[in-house]
C-alpha cells in the first residue's frame, strides 16, 4: 500500500525560497509592530542590512515617531484585519500594493507583509483618467468619480450639487481666432474653477464645451455662490490666462438628496435642463445685440410683408409654450386654446384677465403675481419674468414661468404686452415641490417601457395616496402640508430597491414603478411605506398622523396597454379607501367588475331621475310603541329597481348618489310622497308620525327650509307629524350653518332624529348639544342582546341619559320574540325592526296597520 510522503523544510530553506523572490516581503510581529524577518529583495529597496528587531514605520517610512496613520486607524476600528491596500511610500517614493495577512507561530501573531511596486501602473491609469488637454478628469473617470461620491454621500446621509458648465461661444472663438485659442480657453476654464473647488469636489470634462462639477455636502444655494465666483475670477484673471475677449459660460444646477435614487444620466440631463435656460437667455440677448449692430443696415432692407392676422395662430400651434398678447389699455387678454383648455378660462379672448388670474393663482404665490403685474401696468419695468403656481382644471397646482415685454405708445403709456407662459411640470418633467419627476414623467415611462423593452418581462406599478391628508392642511396649513409633501416623497424614496422609481402625481398620491421584480416585491415594499408612517410623525415641532393607500396592478397580467394598466392600480387603490384604509390592494377581475358595476348603475340612476324619478318606490316600515307594540309611525324608505340589476340594495345606490348629488332632486322627490302619504294616513290615525331620512347635501344645496315649509302647507300636513331623520356622523359635524337650518326646523315643530347612533363618534356631549328630539340607537346594539350584557346595559344606560336631557329614544332592528321581551322594559319609548314588520308598499301597510 502507498502511504503518503512528508516533507520537512527547516527555516534555512524558506529564507533561501524568500530571499530568491523579487516581490519585497517582511514578516512583523503584529502587537509590537517589530521586524523578525525581511527578504533580500525588500532590503535592497529600501536601503536596510540589518533590519531585524526594528519597528517597521521606523525604518521603511520617512519622519514618522509612532505608527503610520494607516495602522493607526486600522487599529481605532478593531485592530488589524487583512486585506489590499494602496500607498505611496514616503521614504522610496514609489507607489505599492499591499497584501497583509496573518498567521500564529508558538502563541504569538505575525502579519506577512508583501510590498509591490505598482508604480508604472498607477501612473498609467491615472493618465488613463486625465482629459488630455485640460488635464482633470476625462468622461469615463468622471463619471465614476461621481458614481462613488452620490453613494458616500447616501451613506454619510449628505446633499451634494451638481452642476453641468458650458462654455459660451466656443464655436464663434474657434473660427475667429483658431481652435489653439479655444482650447487656452478651455483649459483656463479648467484652472479657474478647480482653484474654487474644495477639498471634497471634484471637475471633469463631459465633452468638448462641456463640464461637470460635483460640490459635496453643498446645498444648491451654496453651490449658486460659488458658480458665481468662478464667473468673477475667470472674468477677472483674463489677462492672466490671456483671454482677450469675453469668456462667460452657462450653467445648470441639480440637488441631490441622500434619499433620491436618480441615475447618473438623469442628474446630468436635469442640470442640463436647467443650463438650458441659461444658455437660450445668452442666445436671444446675443440675438439681440446683432439685431441692434445692425439696425442701421436693415432699414434700407426691402420691408416685410406678412399675414399679421394669422400670426398669433401660427405661433400658439408652433410651440408647447402658451402664447398670450394683451391690450394693456383695456384689461383685455388673448390666450391660447391650450391655455383656455389647461386652466378653464372662459375662452380665448378674456376681459379684465388680471382679475380673473388672481383666483387661479396660489395664495403664496399671488403678492409676487400681482406686484409684477402692477409694475407692468404701471410703466414702471418693460419685462416680465416671473414663476408662479396656478391650479388647472383637474384642481392640480400647475407651476408656471411667465416671461413677457410690453410695449408703450407715442406718449409713453403701456399699449401691448405679449409673451408666452411655460408650464414648467411639463417642460421639465419634475415636480418642483418634491424634486421626484412628476405625473407626465410617470405614464411616459410607463408608456416607453411596453414599447421599447420587448423582453421586459413584469411591470409593476403602485399609486399611492395618503389618507386624510386634508386634516394636515386644515390643522395646521398648505404650507405644512407642502413640506410633508415633500418628507414623505423623501423618506417613502428612500427604502425603495433600486429596481423601482417613484414619482409625484396629482395632490398627495404619489406613483411607483418597479421593473421586473419578483410578483411579491409591491408587498414588501408597502409594508416598509406602512412601517415608516405607522406612528404619529413630527416636523419642524408639529405632529401630524397620516397613513397611506396602495393600489396595485402588473403589466402584462392585469392590461396590456398604459391606460388600462393605470385604471386598473387607481381602482385598486378606491378599493382600499372603502375597505377602510392604510392598506393596499392588488388588482382583480372581481374590483373591475364592482367598479363597472358603481359606474353603470350611476348611469341608470342618472336616467331614471331623468325620466321623472322611473323605476323608484317608497317602502314604509312601521314604528311602534315599546311597552304596547301599537302602532306610532313609519319610516319612509326609498327603494330603486332597474331593468338591468333588477332589485338594487339601498346601502349600494344611496352612497352613488350622494357622490353624483342626484341625492338632492330624489330627496326632495321622497319628502314629497311622503308628506303626501302621512296626510293620507293621519286621517285614518291624527296622531301619525312619518320618518323621513334627509341627506346632509339637501342642507347644504338649495333652501331645504323653505322646500319643506311649502311641501307641509301645500299638502295640509301639521309639522308635528314629520319627523327628518339624519345620521349621527353628518349631526357631529354640524357648523354654524347647519345648526341655523336645524334650529328653523325646530321652530317649524318639526320633529328631528339622529339616526345611527353608536356606530359613528357617539359622543355623549352630542345628546345634549345637538337640537334632536329623538335618538335612533343603531342596530347593530341589538344582535346578540339576550346573552350580551355590554349591549342590554348599554340600551338602558343611553336611554337614561337621553330622559335626562329630554330625548326620545327608538332602538333598531329588533328581529325576534326574545329581543323584544329583553328591550321593552328598557324605558325606550320605540321599536322598529323586522319583528314588527318589513318596509312593505303603502297598500300593504295600510292594510295590515290601519
Amino acid at each position: 500500500m502507498a502511504t503518503e510522503k512528508t516533507y520537512d523544510f527547516d527555516e534555512a530553506f524558506f529564507t533561501s525560497v524568500f530571499n530568491q523572490l523579487t516581490t519585497n516581503i517582511f514578516i512583523k510581529d503584529a502587537e509590537t509592530d517589530v521586524i523578525v524577518y525581511m527578504n533580500d529583495a525588500m532590503k535592497r529597496e529600501f536601503g536596510q542590512i540589518h533590519p531585524e528587531g526594528k519597528r517597521c514605520w521606523e525604518i521603511l517610512q520617512r519622519g514618522l515617531t509612532d505608527k503610520c496613520p494607516f495602522c493607526s486607524e486600522r487599529d481605532k476600528k478593531g485592530g488589524f484585519r487583512a486585506g489590499i491596500r494602496h500607498e505611496r511610500n514616503t521614504l522610496t517614493g514609489r507607489i505599492y500594493k499591499h497584501y497583509d495577512s496573518l498567521t500564529e507561530w508558538q502563541g504569538r501573531t505575525y502579519c506577512i507583509c508583501n510590498f509591490v511596486d505598482v508604480t508604472e501602473y498607477e501612473e498609467l491609469s491615472e493618465a488613463a483618467d486625465l482629459d488630455d488637454l485640460t488635464r482633470i478628469y476625462n468622461r469615463r473617470a468622471g463619471r465614476e468619480k461621481l458614481a462613488e461620491m452620490i453613494e458616500d454621500a447616501r451613506r454619510e446621509n449628505i446633499t451634494l450639487t451638481v452642476a453641468l458648465i458650458d462654455v459660451n461661444g466656443l464655436k464663434k472663438i474657434n473660427d475667429q481666432y483658431g481652435h489653439g485659442e479655444g482650447d487656452n480657453l478651455l483649459t483656463s476654464m479648467a484652472c479657474v474653477t478647480k482653484g474654487c473647488l474644495g477639498e471634497q469636489d471634484i471637475i471633469f470634462r463631459l465633452s468638448g464645451d462641456e463640464f461637470v462639477l460635483v460640490f459635496y455636502n453643498q446645498n444648491q444655494q451654496a453651490a449658486e455662490k460659488l458658480m458665481r465666483e468662478i464667473s468673477r475670477r475667470l472674468h477677472d484673471e483674463r489677462e492672466k490666462y490671456s483671454i482677450f475677449y469675453e469668456a462667460t459660460f452657462s450653467y445648470g444646477l441639480m440637488e441631490v438628496y441622500p434619499g433620491d435614487r436618480y441615475t447618473l444620466s438623469d442628474i446630468i440631463r436635469r442640470a442640463d435642463e436647467q443650463m438650458y435656460i441659461q444658455k437660450r437667455s445668452y442666445h436671444i440677448m446675443r440675438a439681440k445685440e446683432g439685431l441692434l449692430k445692425d439696425g442701421q443696415r436693415r432699414m434700407g432692407t426691402k420691408q416685410f410683408v406678412y399675414d399679421k392676422e394669422h400670426l398669433y395662430d401660427a405661433l400658439a400651434s408652433s410651440t408647447e409654450d402658451y402664447i398670450f398678447v394683451g391690450n394693456m389699455k383695456t384689461g383685455t387678454f388673448r390666450y391660447s386654446p391650450a391655455m383656455v383648455e389647461e386652466f378653464g378660462l372662459p375662452g380665448e379672448i378674456v376681459e379684465n384677465a388680471a382679475a380673473f388670474w388672481s383666483g387661479l393663482i396660489h395664495p403664496n404665490d399671488e403678492n409676487v403675481f400681482l406686484e409684477s403685474n402692477q409694475e407692468i401696468a404701471d410703466g414702471r419695468t418693460d419685462s416680465h419674468n416671473i414663476e408662479y403656481r396656478a391650479r388647472n382644471t383637474r384642481g392640480e397646482w400647475i407651476w408656471l414661468r411667465c416671461r413677457g415685454r410690453m410695449i408703450k405708445d407715442t406718449q409713453g403709456c403701456p399699449d401691448l404686452f405679449a409673451g408666452m407662459i411655460t408650464n414648467l411640470g411639463k417642460k421639465s418633467q419634475m415636480d418642483h415641490m418634491t424634486g421626484l419627476y412628476n405625473r407626465f414623467e410617470f405614464e411616459g415611462n410607463i408608456k416607453k417601457y411596453m414599447v421599447d423593452y420587448p423582453d421586459l418581462q413584469r411591470l409593476q406599478i403602485m399609486i399611492l395616496d395618503m389618507d386624510a391628508f386634508k386634516n394636515i392642511n386644515d390643522l395646521f396649513d398648505r404650507a405644512f402640508g407642502d413640506e410633508v409633501l415633500r418628507i414623505t416623497a423623501q423618506r417613502i424614496s428612500s427604502i425603495l430597491p433600486s429596481n423601482a422609481r417613484i414619482y409625484r402625481l396629482d395632490g398627495d398620491e404619489f406613483g411607483i414603478i418597479i421593473l421586473n421584480g419578483e410578483e411579491e416585491d409591491y408587498l414588501r415594499i408597502f409594508n416598509s411605506i406602512q412601517h415608516k408612517f405607522h406612528g404619529q410623525q413630527e416636523y419642524n415641532g408639529k405632529k401630524y398622523y397620516c397613513t397611506v393607500s396602495g393600489g396595485y396592478a402588473v403589466y402584462p397580467t392585469d392590461a396590456d396597454n398604459y391606460l388600462d394598466l393605470l385604471k386598473c392600480a387607481n381602482y385598486s387603490l378606491e378599493h382600499s379607501k372603502l375597505e377602510g384604509k392604510d392598506r393596499i390592494t392588488r388588482f382583480s377581475e372581481d374590483i373591475l367588475k364592482e367598479k363597472e358595476r358603481k359606474l353603470e348603475l350611476a348611469e341608470l340612476l342618472r336616467e331614471s331621475i331623468d325620466r321623472g324619478f322611473a323605476g323608484f318606490s317608497i317602502s314604509y316600515q312601521p314604528q311602534v310603541e315599546s311597552e304596547t307594540g301599537t302602532l306610532y309611525g313609519a319610516e319612509a324608505l326609498a327603494r330603486w329597481r332597474c331593468a338591468k340589476y333588477g332589485n338594487v340594495s339601498p346601502g349600494e345606490f344611496i352612497p352613488l348618489l350622494e357622490q353624483s348629488g342626484l341625492i338632492v332632486p330624489l330627496g326632495s322627490w321622497v319628502l314629497y310622497h311622503a308628506v303626501e302619504q302621512c296626510r293620507k294616513w293621519c286621517e285614518l290615525k291624527p296622531d301619525f308620525h312619518m320618518s323621513i331620512n334627509l341627506s346632509y347635501r339637501q342642507l347644504l344645496e338649495g333652501d331645504i327650509v323653505a322646500n319643506i315649509q311649502e311641501t307641509l302647507e301645500a299638502l295640509h300636513v301639521q309639522p308635528g307629524n314629520v319627523t327628518l331623520e339624519l345620521t349621527e356622523t353628518y349631526l357631529i359635524k354640524e357648523d354654524a350653518g347647519t345648526r341655523d337650518i336645524l334650529e328653523k326646523m325646530k321652530k317649524m315643530g318639526i320633529n328631528l332624529a339622529m339616526d345611527d347612533f353608536g356606530i359613528g363618534y357617539s359622543s355623549l356631549f352630542s345628546l345634549k348639544n345637538i337640537p334632536v328630539d329623538i335618538v335612533k340607537i343603531d342596530r347593530g346594539f341589538v344582535k346578540g342582546i339576550t346573552s350580551d350584557l355590554f349591549n342590554a346595559t348599554f340600551v338602558r344606560a343611553i336611554t337614561e341619559l337621553c330622559h335626562d336631557v329630554g330625548k326620545k329614544v327608538c332602538l333598531e332592528g329588533v328581529e325576534t320574540k326574545e329581543e323584544y321581551d329583553v328591550v321593552k322594559n328598557s324605558g325606550l319609548e320605540l321599536i322598529q325592526g323586522f319583528y314588527f314588520g318589513y318596509p312593505i308598499n303603502a297598500e300593504m301597510f295600510e292594510k295590515q296597520w290601519l
